[in-house]
């Protein structure tokens, strides 16, 4: 039998003390991970924003009493993006700060980081960039 070439291991359980992330917001959707730094999910019931951080150690989870549909976290820094709707948001947690805000003329159906300064966004008849900076 052939050898698998990738091997998988399990970093932790969301789902387990001390992530105890509710099961039905561990979905595509309201779970993401944009970068092997950071985790996030929206806890829709709680009205919360649950982010983990990969890069400590031991792995830590940081709740912020946040209401969206979707949060992206950027791939290297403390800074979150949400999505309520059609508006959209982008925080600097650590200097709790709102850096920017915009209301989309249609519903978003994908989005991303491009870049620690740039979003993709994606609606059902076009494709925007959306930069932090300026």
């Amino acid at each position: 039998m052939a050898q698998i070439p990738i091997a998988f291991t399990e970093v932790l359980n969301l789902l387990n003390p001390p992530m105890s992330v509710p099961l039905e917001n561990v979905k595509f959707g309201s779970c993401t991970m944009e970068s092997d730094r950071f985790i996030s999910v929206c806890e829709t019931g709680l009205g919360q924003i649950a982010i983990v951080d990969l890069s400590t150690n031991p792995v830590s989870i940081t709740r912020q009493k946040m209401n969206a549909e979707a949060a992206i976290m950027n791939p290297l820094s403390k800074v979150i993006a949400l999505r309520a709707g059609q508006v959209l948001q982008i925080f600097n947690l650590e200097l709790r700060a709102k850096m920017k805000s915009h209301n989309m003329p249609a519903p978003v159906t994908y989005w991303r980081w491009l870049s620690p300064n740039l979003i993709a966004l994606v609606t059902a008849v076009s494709v925007f960039h959306w930069s932090v900076e300026g």
